[in-house]
């Protein structure tokens, strides 16, 4: 049984993913279960568990990387504004999650429960727009 995290798996390619940026230190991919059109999940390369366990390094660098995104989905989607949430519970990744709203949703918590798989063709819009606005 392999220690791999679904994240990492993706970003060694055994699973395909929607990869919107990647750098050395971390990569951007499409959520396949997202809760509004757009959201990606920000993940560091590193399995770390806990955000806070990260290298400072790398914990600036996931950050400023999710407020460039973060702005990019905000052109792209015409938000009301892109909220933040840092996870690491389901999955053993520590990631940054960037949820895009729209103007009429005002709350985060009215949307972040419900989820579904992702439309795959979707996801490569999404993503080949977000990448464009970068």
């Amino acid at each position: 049984m392999s220690d791999k995290t679904i994240f990492s798996k993706i970003i060694d390619g055994e699973i395909p993913g929607h990869f919107v940026y990647q750098d050395d230190k971390c990569v951007v991919l499409m959520d396949a279960f997202p809760s509004v059109p757009g959201q990606v999940l920000v993940v560091p390369r590193d399995p770390v568990d806990y955000v806070f366990d990260l290298p400072s390094e790398i914990y600036q660098h996931t950050l400023e990387v999710s407020k460039r995104v973060a702005q990019a989905l905000d052109r792209v989607f015409n938000t009301s504004r892109t909220c933040v949430v840092v996870e690491g519970f389901e999955v053993p990744h520590a990631h940054i999650k960037l949820y895009p709203l729209s103007k009429e949703q005002t709350a985060l918590t009215d949307v972040i429960m419900h989820t579904a798989p992702a439309d795959q063709a979707n996801l490569a819009d999404h993503c080949s727009r977000i990448k464009a606005a970068l």
